[in-house]
């Protein structure tokens, strides 16, 4: 009987030490990664553990969604924002020209599961794994290098007459759905007037 609460006694303690350990070991590299993204400016955490969460909900309680939190942030912090969202560091970058420097220039790894977000969404279809939403840096750039005689300006140049054909069809459509009662899906009709485009193009 004594041999039994022995091992019990000792199973009990090593689960509690481990834990003791493994939170430990936690709070110490959670200590480490905010020390090391101290440099980049976001609003103060709320908690050490949570990050910046509990700012995120008091923000989805007052009706606001995270977009306009993050904007706000930029007026408040810059260009560059940090939040935290528990263990893991989020910036948001709103400068074209840093995030082509980020993505490009440096060619800092990507986050794969946020695009595959970004590719499909709820599991339906949405940029596909085409350039937006390819993580891999060599495929990206094998695929831009496709499409850069593309959008060389001499070529764009030749192709302004079929653009301004369909852009003022475009605008003859809208003057005639435009009476102030009827809701148009306006994305429907961007997407018919890019079709237009693409099909005048591809045929010069």
């Amino acid at each position: 009987m004594a041999t039994v609460a022995f091992v019990i006694s000792f199973f009990v303690i090593s689960v509690v030490s481990l834990l003791g350990l493994s939170f430990t070991a936690f709070s110490i590299y959670l200590a480490y990664v905010h020390w090391k993204y101290s440099h980049v400016p976001g609003p103060k955490r709320d908690s050490f553990y949570f990050g910046n969460i509990p700012l995120i909900r008091r923000e989805r309680d007052r009706g606001r969604i995270f977009h306009e939190v993050t904007q706000d942030l930029h007026g408040v912090h810059g260009l560059v924002v940090l939040i935290f969202a528990f263990h893991r560091p989020i910036i948001f970058v709103s400068d074209p020209e840093i995030t082509r420097k980020l993505l490009v220039t440096l060619n800092l790894p990507k986050n794969p599961s946020v695009y595959e977000h970004i590719g499909y969404p709820f599991g339906h279809r949405f940029a596909g794994s085409g350039l937006v939403s390819q993580a891999e840096h060599s495929v990206w750039q094998k695929r831009r290098a496709r499409l850069s005689p593309a959008f060389h300006r001499r070529y764009l140049m030749n192709l302004m007459t079929p653009f301004n054909s369909s852009c003022e069809l475009f605008l003859v459509k809208l003057d005639e759905l435009a009476d102030g009662k009827t809701v148009e899906n306006m994305a429907e009709e961007f997407a018919r007037v890019t079709l237009d485009v693409i099909g005048k193009v591809s045929q010069t």
